[in-house]
């Protein structure tokens, strides 16, 4: 199977449904939930906005991809699938499992390099991986934190000739154009767009396509005040270029960025601890939720979006509110980026 047949298995565009919790506070604004969930049973939700042009991503016109805030991206771009394909996550990395499951279904060999050694006991998403012949490497934390760095890098296309390496996370040039088009796809007027935040593309990718008067709002799911912000902006100017290819220069897409830095803010009030952190009374909210919802949330990325919904619903005010609360006869729309091995983290011995 090529990317084009498979593309066509997929639910796009994802549904936009409309949201009405009995929350205080959620008479007073209208709501819809982006349901990328639902584009795919395994590559759902945003790992597929963000790998979907990381084979074939076409010259960019006026951009150089090379250049800009130091930017970890492919220096080639593919015309055809690569030879193999390289990639970094954790244990319970809903990227390396959207990936594993991509690469198996194109027939390219995939290798995933997994912070720490689960060889006594894989985790479920391991054990997908395995079956869908996924390569495993198992590195130690230093080894991994080296996963940006240049000289390892090029080591790594030594060992592995003609690979396309995917960063962690698949947040890379190719995932903002991705993510855009989440924003083309919505077909009613809004005045926010929340999310959860991790490694920056997802946030970068919403706000670049945004109008002027909308805003992103991102959950930190991690402990990271002022990296996240930092993640987000290294992502702008390069994704505006991108965006505005077609009909603008560099120069232009860097003067949109520095406004387009005023629509997007992160909260940093919901990590409950830090990544992959699920306190009793965060798995709790999930739970009730999922049971009294017509969808289902993971405690690692969608439930703490949903989690600070909840609570920032309830203390919103309609005076003196910044661009990233919320106000009376706004329109929500919180994207629920799918990704659910959070849940089975949970439930892993």
């Amino acid at each position: 199977m090529n990317l084009e047949r498979f593309a066509d298995t997929l639910c796009l565009p994802s549904p936009l449904e409309p949201f009405t919790p009995d929350w205080e506070g959620a008479e007073h604004v209208s709501m819809f939930v982006k349901r990328d969930d639902r584009i795919h049973p395994v590559i759902s939700g945003n790992k597929w906005r963000k790998l979907k042009h990381a084979f074939n991503l076409p010259p960019p016109h006026t951009v150089d991809l090379d250049t800009g805030s130091g930017l970890s991206v492919n220096s080639g771009l593919y015309s055809q699938p690569p030879s193999s394909v390289v990639s970094f996550g954790g244990g319970f990395s809903n990227h390396l499992h959207a990936l594993g499951y991509l690469c198996n279904q194109l027939n390219i060999p995939f290798h995933a390099i997994i912070r720490g050694d689960y060889t006594k006991h894989p985790s479920p998403m391991i054990q997908d991986l395995v079956q869908w012949g996924t390569q495993i490497h198992y590195v130690n934390k230093a080894t991994y934190q080296q996963r940006d760095n240049p000289a390892y890098l090029t080591g790594l296309q030594k060992q592995f000739p003609d690979a396309l390496i995917i960063p962690e996370g698949g947040s890379q040039m190719a995932a903002i154009k991705g993510v855009q088009d989440v924003i083309n796809e919505i077909d009613i007027p809004f005045d926010r767009i929340i999310a959860p935040v991790a490694s920056g593309a997802t946030l970068a990718g919403l706000t670049s396509a945004l109008s002027p008067h909308q805003h992103a709002i991102g959950i930190g799911v991690l402990k990271g005040e002022g990296y996240l912000e930092g993640l987000v902006e290294q992502f702008l100017t390069p994704g505006l270029a991108l965006n505005l290819a077609h009909t603008s220069i560099p120069a232009q897409a860097s003067a949109s960025a520095a406004n387009k830095k005023n629509q997007f803010s992160i909260n940093h009030d919901f990590h409950c601890g830090g990544y992959g952190k699920i306190p009793p009374y965060l798995q709790t909210f999930c739970e009730n939720f999922n049971q009294t919802m017509p969808f289902s949330i993971e405690g690692v990325y969608s439930g703490k979006v949903f989690w600070a919904l909840k609570h920032l619903l309830a203390t919103f005010t309609s005076t003196n509110a910044s661009p990233s609360a919320f106000e009376k006869g706004q329109t929500l729309i919180i994207l629920h980026t799918g990704g659910m091995q959070g849940a089975r983290k949970n439930k892993n011995p």
